[in-house]
């Protein structure tokens, strides 16, 4: 049994227990104490102690309770008409209300209140949403209990409100933070309000935009503080953390109700609703910028390009000194042969039994590591991924010692209704000293799609090849044409029926093309060693001459 079913079979025994009134809707049920427990219901309270005695609080006459906040020690309910009612726990565990009562101006829509400081008695304001687009900090401290402390309007009317306690020291966990009152309102704003803990004015207020619903507040523990978590169209974490503020999105889906959840398993988790599933959470990677999402891939990406009609991810992966699969099946079944030749007379059905086993054998190659070709020999696959979901929809394997060391995504202006990729592929390619002993290919693929482009299957066509002299170590879509960087060539090419049709070239780049990038008429050539040399296309002459370089020599990588 998964670990929240077990935890929820708990809770609802011990609820049953503990007599929780199921028959009416509850509107907060929350730990009070050391150890009882209260239940906040329309027509009244329940105070559960320890010992399984109850004590009830009704409402009276016709009134109900709309509104409550609660925390350890301190409970506070709003009646019809915006009366407010305080209760306040005393040193014998009893739940007593207050004589005072308070009246507000507007209907009460929201209410929070801070949780009670280590050592003291009480939470000493209480903040009120009202329908009149204010918040109103309420003292509830004995010498004024119910009293007005201070007022904030608003630009839109507030859905809900959370004290919470940040920026205390991380070395001291029991030093004092700073009160902040969060604000959620229902145009999706969030509003943040440093309340100040000794006269409980409002100050120094920031604004954020978190999404077009409105913004519900939950108070949840995260390294051992308070924070809060937004909920709206995305849902998202307030939280200090090494001397900083975040607010951060959760990459999750959208959640409705959430609440702390603390366990031996999980110490500081949420517990949350969403889409009428119930999901117990916890967060990681705290303070991190970016979320990210690893995807395994064959052999070492190089190169990649967004097709951005349907924001797929179009990989080159290539790796030295490797082999590719259908190698590998080769060499296993040479291996294995060589096992039975080398038997001798009386060992041939030994040796055979031994080459089977062998072959039905696949150790993974995550945890054994794969097999080592040797210098000089090269594995590529060419992959169109979904980053969504890490999905591969499409899978080219080159063939052995076919290096893919360029790519770029071209429409041609003769075929301007079809996607090509050009992937530039060294055969027998020498590192030290660099030599590319077969020349290279430049392979043109037709990007197809299914019925729906955005989320049906992908594939690559292969149309043709077209050998040239050297590696091509850079490629560029530039006016519905292609340009490469074959060694010290800059070269454009257009799309013909069997081949790539050479138009022009310049030869007077150094060392090696390592980079391309067009700016309309304007191309930046990157040399391996010589910094950059900018080029300029004139078409009447077709002629791609250079008119401006670096003066000072540069190591060019990407």
């Amino acid at each position: 049994m998964p670990l929240w079913c077990c935890l929820l079979e708990r809770l609802l025994k011990k609820s049953q227990i503990l007599v929780f009134l199921g028959t009416t809707p509850t509107l907060s049920c929350a730990q009070i104490g050391d150890d009882a427990l209260v239940q906040v219901y329309p027509e009244g309270i329940r105070h559960i102690r320890a010992d399984k005695r109850v004590n009830e609080w009704r409402t009276p006459g016709k009134k109900a309770i709309v509104k409550c906040a609660v925390n350890q020690r301190q409970v506070v309910i709003a009646l019809t008409g915006g009366e407010l009612v305080y209760f306040e726990m005393d040193p014998t565990g009893q739940l007593n209300e207050y004589t005072d009562r308070r009246e507000m101006s507007a209907d009460i829509i929201c209410m929070s209140l801070a949780s009670v400081p280590t050592g003291e008695q009480r939470s000493r304001f209480l903040a009120v949403g009202l329908a009149d687009s204010t918040v109103r900090i309420i003292s509830l401290d004995p010498s004024d209990c119910l009293s007005p402390l201070s007022m904030q309007a608003l630009p839109a009317t507030p859905e809900s409100l959370s004290i919470v306690e940040m920026g205390a020291a991380e070395s001291d966990p029991g030093s004092q933070g700073v009160l902040y009152l969060n604000i959620g309102l229902q145009n999706g704003v969030l509003l943040r309000t440093v309340l100040d803990q000794v006269t409980g004015d409002l100050s120094d207020t920031r604004t954020r935009y978190l999404g077009s619903r409105p913004v519900k507040l939950f108070k949840v523990r995260m390294q051992g503080s308070d924070a809060a978590l937004a909920m709206s169209s995305r849902s998202w974490l307030s939280y200090y953390y090494q001397n900083r503020f975040h607010l951060t999105p959760l990459s999750y889906e959208t959640l409705e109700y959430a609440s702390g959840f603390s366990s031996e398993q999980c110490p500081e988790g949420i517990v949350a609703i969403s889409t009428n599933t119930l999901r117990i959470l916890a967060l990681e990677k705290l303070g991190a910028v970016f979320n990210q999402v690893s995807t395994p891939l064959e052999y070492t990406p190089r190169k990649f390009v967004v097709n951005q009609e349907t924001n797929h991810l179009i990989i080159i992966e290539t790796d030295h000194n490797a082999y590719t699969e259908k190698m590998k099946h080769q060499r296993k079944q040479q291996m294995a042969e060589e096992m039975v030749e080398a038997a001798g007379e009386g060992e041939q059905e030994l040796a055979a039994e031994m080459a089977a086993a062998f072959l039905s054998e696949t150790l993974p190659e995550a945890v054994f590591g794969s097999p080592k070709a040797g210098t000089g020999m090269w594995a590529s696959v060419i992959r169109v991924l979904s980053p969504s979901d890490g999905q591969t929809l499409c899978k080219v394997a080159l063939e052995q010692n076919e290096a893919a060391l360029s790519l770029a995504l071209v429409r041609f202006a003769s075929q301007p209704d079809e996607q090509y990729v050009v992937v530039g592929v060294a055969r027998d390619l020498q590192l030290n000293p660099r030599v590319c002993r077969g020349g290279g290919l430049l392979i043109v693929f037709r990007l197809q799609h299914g019925e729906d482009p955005s989320v049906g299957a992908a594939y690559l066509e292969r149309v043709h090849s077209t050998p040239v002299e050297d590696a091509p170590s850079a490629l560029c879509s530039f006016q519905g044409r292609l340009l490469a960087g074959i060694g010290k060539c800059v070269r454009l090419y257009d799309l013909g029926r069997k081949k790539l049709l050479r138009k022009c070239e310049n030869k007077y780049i150094p060392n090696i093309v390592v980079t391309l990038q067009s700016m309309g008429s304007r191309v930046l050539a990157g040399d391996v060693q010589e910094s950059f040399f900018f080029l300029r296309y004139k078409r009447h002459e077709n002629q791609l001459v250079i008119f401006a370089d670096d003066s000072v020599p540069r190591w060019v990588t990407v």
